[in-house]
């Protein structure tokens, strides 16, 4: 993602926390961009979760499980992610337990580390970041808890 996309997202996100909805047209105006851009910009949040799209507009995703978190308080989560990914390296194996913050840093970790091993416990992170071919993921094994998406208990 460009840096203006991730900003002009952060502001689609930013207003759809502060009203329910909003539509194509009015968020075209709001970010002087074209619809068009608006769609792709709505196409990569709902990608990642955070946004469900409904005809001609975008509303938060607000089902109860960790996809729905990502977008709550968002930029203080990627705050902490990054501060996070600055101790991994490339060729680092690292253990990335369940949430949304985690989930973040596990998707910035496989999009700027070379030959990465992540060993998880969420379903939700290993789907995720399975676009990421550079990064070899173990998800454990355990009980499988639907609502947070993750594997708790004895292997």
């Amino acid at each position: 993602m460009s840096v203006k996309q991730e900003e002009r997202c952060k502001q689609i996100l930013a207003i759809l926390a502060k009203q329910e909805r909003a539509d194509v047209a009015d968020l075209s105006k709001i970010l002087g961009v074209s619809q068009v851009t608006v769609r792709k910009d709505l196409d990569e949040l709902e990608a990642g979760g955070f946004i469900v799209r409904l005809h001609g507009s975008a509303r938060l995703n607000t089902g109860d499980h960790i996809s729905s978190r990502l977008a709550y308080h968002y930029e203080e989560k990627k705050k902490v992610a990054l501060a996070a990914s600055e101790l991994v390296g490339d060729g680092d194996t690292v253990m990335i337990e369940s949430g949304s913050c985690c989930a973040i840093l596990a998707r910035h970790l496989a999009e700027t580390r070379r030959d990465l091993t992540i060993i998880t416990n969420s379903a939700f992170i290993a789907d995720y970041i399975r676009a990421c071919r550079q990064t070899q993921v173990f998800l454990l094994g355990g009980l499988y808890q639907q609502d947070s998406q993750c594997l708790v208990g004895p292997m």
